[in-house]
């Protein structure tokens, strides 16, 4: 007589796992969608709190979604490239949110073309070196991202983050400079080289000829997350000169490019979408 494997279930449901009572003792393990963590810098994939790879199960089911759709939509991808089954499969037939609207799933993808990011955590926080940067998955044009210094610093800033927002941490580069680089298809159209956040020299420099380097670099983090059109950040170690790339934004500002680049960003889209036709 054949052995049946049983498969491994995890369920999954938005807020308090206490929802799940009912499933208790039945042989299937119980998590909300906050249990969710991963270390890109480890390239260790997704796990709950005990540990456990998402990778091990055979079937996660979303028994409730609610305010988690960033993290569903984040399990869903990585649910199917380790052929793990979504039940219900309406997850499975479609992107939930596109990564350019979800930070977490921009900067897995990101990893996962084999781009170089600022080593990043998501879930754990607690046993971090200082400094780090602190972003919230919602974030635009730099506002809700603070570098924090040290344990009190962090223990302030808890009190006031947003308990309805995601956030993740990432290294600070220290003495980082901040590239913009405009894409339009395969090409990128102007780029310019300023300080970050943390440095207060507000100088704006124009990368003319933009170097190869950064080029390659944009086309390819903007095709990693399935942009035609978008505004790539990198940062540059002024000690090491290596590359990290932090955003690619489907609704950049062009005017610093149109300033300092002497091109025309809109004529520029317009040829773009006259070659698409």
């Amino acid at each position: 007589m054949a052995i049946i494997k049983m498969k491994k279930i995890l369920i999954l449901t938005a807020g308090k796992v206490e929802k799940l009572d009912a499933f208790k003792n039945k042989g299937v393990t119980l998590a909300s969608f906050s249990d969710i963590c991963f270390d890109l810098d480890e390239k260790a994939g997704l796990k709950l709190e005990s540990g456990e790879d998402l990778k091990s199960f055979d079937i996660i089911y979303f028994r409730f979604v609610g305010k988690s759709l960033e993290i569903a939509t984040l399990i869903v991808h990585y649910a199917k490239r380790n052929r793990v089954q979504i039940v219900d499969k309406v997850y499975e037939k479609s992107q939930l949110i596109p990564a350019s609207q979800s930070k977490l799933l921009e900067l897995k993808k990101f990893n996962e073309a084999g781009i170089k990011i600022p080593k990043t955590t998501f879930g754990k926080f607690d046993n971090l070196e200082f400094p780090y940067v602190v972003k919230s998955t919602t974030g635009q044009r730099a506002r809700e991202v603070w570098l924090v210094n040290n344990k009190k610093e962090w223990e302030s800033l808890q009190t006031e983050l947003d308990k309805n927002k995601l956030y993740f941490v990432q290294e600070f580069i220290p003495n980082a400079r901040r590239i913009r680089a405009l894409v339009i298809g395969d090409k990128v159209v102007g780029a310019i080289l300023r300080q970050t956040k943390w440095n207060k020299d507000e100088t704006k420099e124009t990368l003319s000829p933009i170097p190869t380097d950064i080029v390659n670099l944009a086309i390819k983090s903007a095709k990693s997350v399935d942009l035609d059109i978008c505004g790539v950040d990198i940062l540059v170690s002024s000690n090491t000169k290596e590359m990290f790339v932090i955003e690619a934004n489907a609704a950049p500002s062009w005017k610093l490019i149109n300033r300092y680049c002497g091109v025309s960003v809109e004529d520029e889209i317009i040829k773009y979408l006259q070659k698409k036709i």
